[in-house]
């Protein structure tokens, strides 16, 4: 595996898909809402799809009924009713108990969407859609150090969803291709900025080239990384798409 890249990143860039949702409103996007929680807390994750294929915008949130921080947590749909309201259409339980990131997309090619949950006990854990309003578990397609954030592209232009995961106990962000049947390999890492800081990853097309990069956001939200899309499922660094706080620290190794 190659191992590149070290750097800071801008919570401006990650609200495009990144939003701050304390409870189920509203929501927009197709990755997971994280709210201003410090890291250790627990965050609100929620995303938007249509998960009954009415063509009405319904919402996955994971919750904690008990309103227990440390106690188990559900993964909830809630089915939209065209008029701003929402009916829970079902509940289940994650797998991890410090939930960090969700996203959503077609990971196993049936046309329906599916999600997938990151946890701070490094699991990977995937509920495919039924197009019925119902998430089935589908167990874990991976297992990490300790999840932060996750970013969905199709990172090989090969047609299927990948993934970009950021993993704060080993430092480094793991790029996985997705096979199109809802399993992935992990094909690439490059190390994050600083060891024991927390980072969250956006994608977006930053130079026009029609492939997607990457963004890596510090937790201050005052820096960060561009990471240029190669189209085989690699990246390169952007330095004059960045903004670090401290240039000379910044290497590539």
């Amino acid at each position: 595996m190659t191992r590149t890249a070290r750097t800071p990143i801008a919570t401006g860039l990650a609200f495009a898909i990144v939003i701050t949702l304390p409870s189920v409103a509203s929501a927009a996007g197709t990755a997971g809402a994280v709210s201003d929680d410090a890291p250790d807390e627990a965050p609100a994750l929620i995303v938007t799809a249509d998960f009954n294929g009415d063509g009405i915008a319904d919402l996955a949130e994971v919750t904690s009924p008990d309103g227990d921080p440390s106690g188990p947590r559900y993964l909830t749909v809630l089915l939209g009713q065209g008029h701003g309201a929402f009916r829970q259409a079902g509940s289940r339980p994650v797998l991890g108990r410090d939930p960090r990131s969700i996203v959503v997309g077609d990971f196993n090619g049936d046309g329906f969407p599916d999600v997938i949950v990151g946890d701070g006990d490094g699991s990977l854990t995937e509920f495919l859609g039924d197009g019925k309003g119902d998430l089935v578990p589908a167990g874990d397609v991976a297992r990490l150090g300790s999840i932060e954030s996750i970013a969905v592209g199709d990172f090989d232009h090969d047609g299927t969803l990948d993934l970009a995961v950021s993993d704060t106990l080993a430092n480094e962000v793991t790029v996985f291709l997705g096979s199109g049947n809802g399993s992935f390999r992990p094909i690439w890492t490059f190390s994050l900025p600083t060891q024991g800081k927390f980072y969250r990853l956006v994608t977006a097309d930053f130079n026009g080239d029609g492939i997607p990069d990457l963004a890596v956001i510090n937790e201050d939200g005052d820096a960060f990384v561009v990471m240029i899309g190669t189209g085989k499922g690699t990246f390169s660094y952007a330095p004059e798409l960045s903004h670090t706080k401290d240039p000379i620290t910044h290497c590539l190794t």
